[in-house]
């Protein structure tokens, strides 16, 4: 079996699952069995970008025992405009 984390990271905390899978489980089977499960029922997991360990992967990755899947929420602004507007704010 396959012990993998499941990560959704907010601006003010983390929501984690842990997740037990059999051998050749994909990131999108682990992503099913958490779409009864708050507060990731109310995401479209389908939708989401997902990665493990930082990488972007596709939802068809096989999972290895320990992976930590993260799902990555829509930017609210580009980066590097932010960067830009912070940085003429300070002249």
């Amino acid at each position: 079996m396959l012990n993998v984390e499941v990560v959704y990271a907010l601006s003010e905390m983390a929501h984690t699952a842990n997740l037990t899978l059999p051998p050749g489980a994909t990131v999108a089977q682990a992503l099913a069995l958490l779409a009864d499960r708050e507060p990731f029922a109310s995401l479209d997991l389908q939708q989401l970008p997902v990665g493990i360990y930082g990488e972007r992967v596709d939802a068809g990755r096989v999972l290895a025992d320990g992976d930590r899947i993260e799902l990555y929420r829509p930017l609210q602004a580009d980066p590097r405009e932010a960067r830009r507007q912070r940085l003429k704010g300070r002249r």
